[in-house]
């Protein structure tokens, strides 16, 4: 913990999953708060306060020097009263005068979603009090003082203001997950055969264990996403990142005779319909092999209904049906 004036400062650090979804942390800070028994004005209770003996109540003093130029003067604020005109007869036992003691506490603080490394939460009214008589450190114009002690500005407390503290954010890193911006990166490698057939796998988020569909034909380099797992927005937690995953192809050194001969076997097909490919012969479309049995048809219909209209068939049936008749007679009465 660093102190400067009336504002303090206190480091911590965060776990990666509490800077994405946000948390709660506590911890004792150690600061100066008014003192209860002089209410900040240093003096013993039942004591009075007496006229500055060394400015004699004008809480300025001043010092004239001479010079080839002639008698310089420069007024200053009294050291001894600091610019009251009067000092304490009797100081306070427990701040020996000063308005403040230090003391520890316990604080609380509410870190966002989405949180990074640098991040500076402001706590008001949990810095140090001032000394004794200081003057509120916001400038006349400020329009929304928070300090919870703090008179209007200009005036003078006893006890000065209470000044703010300062949370400066540190998060630890993990394997695997890198983080950029509201997304998040990682790599993962796949077997080729995978990439050739694809599959699924089962990679790291800030949620837990999650399944990653890989497509076939997945090549290295590609970069495929899951959508929404990323970190939230600073103070827009409804907005989310996502999880960016680069896929790493790995190729084996070595390999069995059976693998060797599959590969061999794969290579030689491949050749093979890359050939079969290029020497094919055009056909012909479909529609005009569908009109050809259709001009067919028609007119194998078309003659037999020729055949049926012609007189001289029809004579002929008549004849050979009566020639047919007649036989069968002759066969059944002789």
């Amino acid at each position: 913990m660093v102190e400067s004036r009336l504002l303090c400062f206190y480091d911590i650090r965060l776990e990666f999953s509490e800077a994405i979804f946000g948390a709660e942390k506590e911890f004792e800070l150690s600061h100066l708060e008014t003192c209860e028994v002089c209410a900040g004005n240093g003096a013993k209770m039942g004591s009075k306060m007496r006229i500055c003996s060394t400015c004699g109540g004008r809480g300025q003093v001043m010092r004239t020097e001479q010079t080839p130029f002639g008698l310089f003067s420069q007024v200053s604020v009294c050291p001894n009263c600091g610019g009251d005109g009067e000092v304490i007869s009797e100081y306070c036992r427990k701040c020996s005068g000063k308005g403040c003691i230090r003391v520890k506490k316990n604080i609380k603080v509410k870190v966002p979603p989405g949180v990074g490394a640098g991040s500076i939460l402001r706590v008001v009214g949990e810095g140090d009090a001032g000394p004794r008589g200081l003057i509120c450190w916001h400038p006349p114009n400020f329009m929304s003082c928070n300090c919870s002690n703090c008179l209007p500005c200009s005036e003078v407390n006893n006890s000065g203001p209470l000044g703010d503290l300062y949370v400066y954010l540190d998060v630890e890193e993990i394997t695997g997950i890198q983080r950029d911006g509201i997304n998040l990166t990682s790599t993962i490698s796949i077997s080729y055969v995978d990439a050739i057939l694809g599959t699924v796998v089962k990679v790291k988020t800030v949620e837990g264990t999650s399944e990653l569909q890989i497509p076939p034909g997945t090549q290295p380099g590609d970069v495929l996403v899951l959508a929404k797992k990323g970190a939230p927005k600073l103070n827009k937690p409804s907005i989310r990142g996502d999880h960016l995953f680069t896929i790493k192809v790995t190729i084996p050194k070595r390999i069995s005779t059976k693998e060797r001969e599959l590969l061999e076997e794969l290579v030689t097909m491949s050749d093979k319909n890359i050939t079969r490919s290029r020497t094919r012969p055009k056909t012909q479309p479909a529609t005009a092999r569908v009109q050809e049995r259709e001009v067919e048809t028609v007119s194998e219909t078309t003659e037999e209904s020729t055949d049926q209209n012609d007189p001289w068939q029809k004579l002929k049936d008549f004849a050979g049906s009566v020639a047919n008749g007649a036989l069968k007679w002759l066969k059944d009465n002789l």
